[in-house]
């Protein structure tokens, strides 16, 4: 099969700076100094901004092909199973791409580019309207995680976010403050600081705060939050909770849950909050707690639910650590290890008592 090319226009000095631009994007978070200079480079020239956008699509669709891109002139760039090399970066034609040049999926790649985007573009214009096709010049950025999939993208101030399964969340970044919504799901959040600009993630009623921390929230679907902190120090702010006239200050290892208008407050151990990482790594753990916890836990990674049929299996306790991508072997975990009957259906599984004959 005769290998797919795509010519780019030779000797074009922006071109390369664009290509250049990709690579140092994904490597990791950019400095104060490498954010001025890249908004720099855009403002030359109204179409730079173009030919970022271009690169990073030519790139991933390179990728997701899986066919060798080449880009003639002098500007030359291969791409093979993965591999983004511009000219001059210093790594040969064919050599193993690093683990820092690669772009995991499309989604990745656009969330990661109208990120930068947006939030240069803003700087830029300082709020106003700027005609770059298929650009929108808002803050207002969504991301979303499949179910079973979990993402970790920079933000444009040099944070981090990773999103865990069916999650979304809206950047809502201005000059005055940093906003994160979380519409649903998970993410764990690893803030830079930044003194002058607070750094706020919105789930439901809950508002949590810091300045330079890390910790994950959880929304889930009957309208409970957790909080967990795994660095620094956080500000919950819930609205209309009992007992609670200003914020709640959490510091490493404690967790709340906010439902309603109550809040519950726990120290985890050092094995505890690891378990709440697991995710990161496609495991979910349980440890000792509740039938009904764990398969509320356990949904959130399945399309199919799962839904107890007998009210008395609710006080139920099981431990263990199981797959993500594979729910199949919690089910039969159920089966096998506690003795119940788990029934596939054309919506759900229904989990009930062995019958005894």
């Amino acid at each position: 099969m005769n290998a797919k090319v795509i010519t780019l226009e030779s000797g074009r000095a922006p071109a390369l700076r664009a290509q250049e631009w990709v690579v140092r994007i994904d490597s990791g978070p950019l400095t104060v100094q490498e954010r001025q200079d890249l908004q720099a480079w855009l403002a030359e020239d109204n179409g730079n901004v173009k030919l970022l956008d271009t690169h990073a699509l030519l790139w991933s669709e390179a990728t997701r092909a899986n066919f060798p891109f080449i880009a003639s002139g002098s500007a030359n760039t291969v791409v093979s199973q993965g591999q983004y090399v511009p000219a001059g970066m210093g790594a040969p034609q064919g050599a193993p791409a690093s683990k820092g040049l690669r772009w995991q999926t499309y989604g990745y790649l656009s969330a990661l580019i109208s990120l930068f985007l947006a939030f240069l573009l803003w700087n830029s214009t300082m709020g106003k309207s700027v005609d770059v096709p298929g650009v929108v010049p808002s803050m207002l950025t969504s991301i979303k995680t499949d179910i079973g999939q979990n993402l970790e993208l920079p933000l444009v101030d040099g944070s981090r976010v990773h999103l865990n399964t069916a999650s979304t969340i809206q950047v809502d970044y201005s000059k005055q403050r940093r906003r994160v919504v979380l519409d649903n799901g998970e993410g764990l959040f690893d803030v830079a600081k930044d003194a002058n600009r607070p750094f706020e993630v919105v789930a439901g009623t809950t508002t949590v705060r810091a300045i330079g921390t890390r910790f994950s929230v959880i929304r889930f679907p009957d309208g409970r939050t957790d909080v967990t902190v795994f660095e620094g120090v956080v500000e919950i702010l819930a609205a209309q909770t009992e007992g609670i006239t200003r914020p709640l200050r959490l510091g490493v290892g404690q967790t709340v849950t906010v439902q309603s208008e109550k809040i519950a407050l726990q120290q985890l151990s050092k094995p505890a909050l690891e378990n709440k990482l697991a995710w990161r790594e496609e495991r979910i753990v349980f440890d000792n707690v509740s039938l009904v916890e764990a398969i509320t836990q356990v949904n959130r990674y399945s399309s199919l639910p799962l839904r107890l049929t007998n009210p008395d299996l609710m006080n139920l306790h099981v431990s263990g650590a199981f797959s993500t991508p594979d729910i199949q072997v919690f089910v039969r975990s159920l089966e096998q290890g506690f003795g119940l009957h788990v029934e596939r259906t054309a919506n759900s599984y229904l989990i009930s008592k062995t019958s005894v004959r």
